[in-house]
């Protein structure tokens, strides 16, 4: 594997470690997507004829990849590709609806995209609590966190963010926390971004309603694509503070309204990077 797939190591005398910041491509994975881009015409999928269509094909085929992967059912959850895995949490932190005694709840060892949430919180009203870390081992107290979980605003919008495996410390957290605060009124986000390189995340046993990923951590390329794992009913909650092509049906400059398209196409903003999704199901 090692000299067919990431021969350049050697020829270059390189040692790579970075695996879950960014995992290395695989040589074939270029190759098998440039012969694909070299053979196929894909043209932007919000318009009208056979190179759009194929490349709206290729979207659904990917996005339907992607349930497979991470054994969602598709009845349950979608896929809102994004540009990372930070893109998919902003989605999240700006559209949640958190309103004043509403509860956002954070382990002290979260990415700092996820601690960014916690300005659209702040900004509407809600609280922000931080569950720290015990050092040495820099895991959480779980005596502690079921303190806190018992605290969600009853009837509220509580949001409980946690990383399935921290960028931080590498500590991997339980993913039993899960049902455990959803049983207790919280929606849950789990960060898969540094899991998922390494771990398999089992979306019919675990039932997160917030996972945001990017796919170069998985297989190296391409980078500048994510995604967001969302419950439907999850998604159905968050409220659009705006609009951008692609996310409407309609919107009318005299009137003053549009309206939302269904589903993740209302939080795929503008273009999809259509060239670059049929290689993250070879990838898959």
């Amino acid at each position: 594997l090692r000299n067919t797939e990431f021969r350049r190591l050697d020829e270059q005398q390189l040692v790579y470690l970075d695996y879950t910041g960014g995992g290395l491509y695989p040589s074939s994975i270029v190759l098998r997507h440039a012969e694909f881009l070299a053979t196929h015409v894909l043209g932007n999928p919000h318009s009208a004829n056979p190179a759009s269509a194929l490349a709206g094909e290729r979207i659904e085929t990917c996005r339907a990849h992607v349930l497979r992967f991470f054994n969602a059912s598709p009845d349950e959850y979608a896929v809102v590709f994004t540009a990372n895995a930070s893109h998919a949490l902003k989605l999240v932190g700006e559209a949640y609806p958190f309103e004043p005694g509403d509860q956002l709840l954070l382990t002290f060892d979260n990415h700092n995209s996820i601690n960014g949430i916690r300005e659209f919180a702040r900004s509407k009203g809600a609280e922000v609590t931080y569950v720290p870390v015990i050092p040495p081992e820099l895991r959480i107290d779980e005596g502690r966190l079921n303190r806190y979980l018992d605290q969600a605003r009853p009837g509220g919008n509580n949001l409980f963010a946690y990383p399935a495996q921290s960028n931080f410390s590498g500590v991997r957290h339980s993913l039993d926390w899960i049902s455990e605060a959803q049983s207790k009124g919280w929606d849950v986000l789990v960060d898969c971004a540094a899991f998922v390189p390494t771990n398999h995340l089992d979306l019919s046993r675990w039932h997160p309603d917030f996972v945001p990923l990017s796919f170069y951590k998985i297989f190296g390329y391409p980078t500048g694509i994510g995604c967001l794992l969302a419950r439907k009913s999850a998604l159905a909650k968050l409220d659009r503070p705006w609009f951008a092509g692609g996310t409407i049906t309609i919107a009318s400059v005299q009137a003053g309204k549009h309206h939302l398209a269904e589903g993740e196409a209302a939080f795929e903003e503008g273009t999809l990077n259509y060239l670059g999704l049929p290689a993250v199901e070879i990838g898959l």
